[in-house]
């Protein structure tokens, strides 16, 4: 029985120190924000990574693109679109299926900013755009 505690009382220790506020916000972190906490405000420090991770689905031409992408607070250092290895049921992906849309941009200075996004057809242009993703950064 001791065995079995110890591991788990260590497990809840790293857990416990991996999301503590302190950690989050060291000048090497990496903060992921997803679709689900858009319109919210995030606190950086200068060093800081941001991943913005927003679902797409693929074949259908519509793509996330940034419309504002708060120079000169943070520098957009890539974009990478990736498939889940499985779809929602469990099987596998296909052709035109979900997608995940993955910015990683980097806090340059100090300073208060937004990001924007839409989706969009390319070819129907931003006033076309059937969703939008905002999040408001706060640059220590």
């Amino acid at each position: 029985m001791g065995k079995i505690i110890l591991p788990r009382i260590m497990w809840l220790l790293l857990t416990g120190l991996m999301l503590s506020p302190s950690l989050l916000l060291a000048a090497d972190a990496t903060i992921t924000v997803t679709k689900e906490q858009g319109g919210r405000e995030i606190t950086l420090k200068v060093g800081n990574i941001l991943l913005i991770e927003l679902p797409g689905q693929g074949g259908t031409g519509y793509s996330w693109s940034v419309e504002e992408a708060c120079a000169p607070y943070v520098k957009l250092m890539d974009h990478t679109t990736r498939q889940p290895k499985e779809d929602r049921l469990g099987g596998p992906v296909r052709v035109g299926g979900p997608v995940m849309h993955v910015w990683r941009f980097k806090a340059e200075k100090p300073g208060a900013c937004e990001i924007k996004m839409a989706y969009y057809r390319p070819w129907e242009g931003v006033g076309k755009a059937v969703d939008h993703f905002v999040i408001k950064l706060h640059i220590e």
